[in-house]
């Protein structure tokens, strides 16, 4: 990744989380529960491991 891409992704970045912060607290809600609904979605798609996680 150059300079000057990384550059672009920092700017993305920051300007997404202004706008976030802007938003009302119940957007913010909105959008929290939104998320947890795709985790529980993608979770529950993911086949099992076998594998202990790491603590």
């Amino acid at each position: 990744m150059t300079s000057w891409e990384m550059k672009a992704v920092l700017d993305s970045k920051k300007k997404m989380r202004t706008r976030l912060a802007a938003l009302p607290y119940a957007e913010k809600l909105r959008l929290l529960e939104a998320m947890r609904e795709r985790h529980l979605s993608i979770s529950a798609a993911r086949p099992k491991s076998t594998v202990a996680p790491l603590k």
